[in-house]
């Protein structure tokens, strides 16, 4: 079963962490490679925490490494399955997806995580390839674009593969650009590349 290195928590929590507890389990993460179905239970339906990058030393950007998960949070309410539709639409498999802990029938409120074939490296990399996946998937929390994010887990999962269908970058770039193509005309398409470029800093 194929495992992917991430920055874990194994300390597992049934609500959301908060106060002095953050910066703790933030200090607890370790590097570890975890098959992908047991990271799913761990953080999904176990509530341990991770952040998909690692990092040489603390977690923050200046010692960001790499990271091969794009992790997305939802907290606006729109339900998973308009977000399920829409990686289908754009041919961006799902890995796993799980409920926060704010969770509700009322409100919906979720993660979803998405295996690219390569991880990449450096945070201005890691940054623009998740930027991309936060063009395609707009209604997101804007902070993932933070590529040194930790996230909780949950009390619930929403979707597990059956097998990690992993996205190549060539595969990332047809649906942001498909997904530009959706939502602007063609007069407007080409400026708004250009500004996602320059706002991400690549020439």
């Amino acid at each position: 079963m194929k495992a992917y290195t991430i920055s874990f928590d194994k300390v597992a929590y049934t609500s959301k962490p908060s106060g002095r507890e953050v910066g703790t389990i933030s200090n607890r993460l370790i590097t570890k490679s975890i098959q992908y179905d047991i990271l799913a239970h761990l953080c999904g339906e176990a509530g341990c925490s991770f952040s998909p990058a690692v990092f040489n030393g603390k977690r923050r950007r200046e010692t960001y490494i790499g990271q091969q998960l794009i992790v997305l949070d939802f907290d606006s309410g729109i339900k998973f399955e308009v977000i399920k539709e829409r990686a289908e639409r754009y041919r961006l498999p799902i890995l796993f997806a799980y409920k926060s802990f704010s969770w509700s029938e009322a409100l919906s409120k979720f993660r979803v995580v998405f295996a690219l074939a390569d991880a990449v490296e450096g945070a201005l990399t890691g940054e623009t390839v998740t930027a991309m996946f936060m063009q395609i998937f707009r209604e997101c929390d804007p902070t993932c674009s933070d590529c040194s994010r930790m996230f909780f887990g949950g009390k619930g999962l929403l979707y597990l593969a059956e097998k990690p269908n992993e996205i190549t970058l060539q595969d990332l770039q047809l649906a942001f650009r498909c997904s530009l193509c959706d939502t602007y005309d063609e007069k407007h398409y080409m400026a708004k590349v250009r500004q996602f470029y320059e706002k991400c800093g690549v020439k």
